[in-house]
């Protein structure tokens, strides 16, 4: 789908391939990896592309404003 994106997500629980919408806000996809795997509640994370360890991605900006494409790998890392 043109509003949709497939993404492989890496966690120290596994991996996660799954779907979301482009304007999905990354905070959200952060609960989604928190739900999935049984991540503890309060611990704080932050995601960004396995390309690009050192630009982490803002919580309240969409996917689409990172470029995010279908095939793309995004890292979860606790800070």
């Amino acid at each position: 789908m043109v509003n949709q994106v497939t993404v492989k997500l890496k966690t120290t629980k596994g991996d996660w391939e799954t779907t979301f919408q482009k304007s999905t806000r990354v905070k959200d996809v952060i609960l989604a990896l928190k739900v999935h795997f049984r991540l503890p509640k309060d611990s704080k994370f932050t995601l960004y592309k396995q390309t690009s360890p050192e630009s982490g991605f803002e919580p309240d900006r969409a996917l689409v404003n990172y470029n995010v494409k279908d095939g793309d790998i995004l890292v979860l890392k606790e800070v």
